[in-house]
């Protein structure tokens, strides 16, 4: 994000400045296996979430629902 005067910026554009700031701060003050641990837990969580939304249960083709409707013919009675 570009920097701004500080009379343009809108509330949240300058909330979002300040914990980009804050949050460079904190990340640097952590030693490299503090990062890599935490990097790592951050992948994991995001991986994870990505493994869930994918579980969908397995179908048969017997299971599948005809893409048809019934017929109400006299025919067919």
């Amino acid at each position: 994000m570009l920097k701004k005067d500080k009379k343009d910026l809108t509330v949240r554009e300058h909330l979002k400045m300040i914990q980009s700031d804050g949050g460079k701060a904190r990340w640097a003050k952590l030693t490299p296996e503090e990062r890599s641990a935490q990097a790592r837990k951050i992948v994991e969580a995001r991986w994870a979430k990505k493994r869930a939304a994918e579980v969908v249960p397995a179908t048969t083709s017997s299971a599948k629902p005809s893409k048809r409707a019934p017929k109400n013919s006299p025919k067919n009675k």
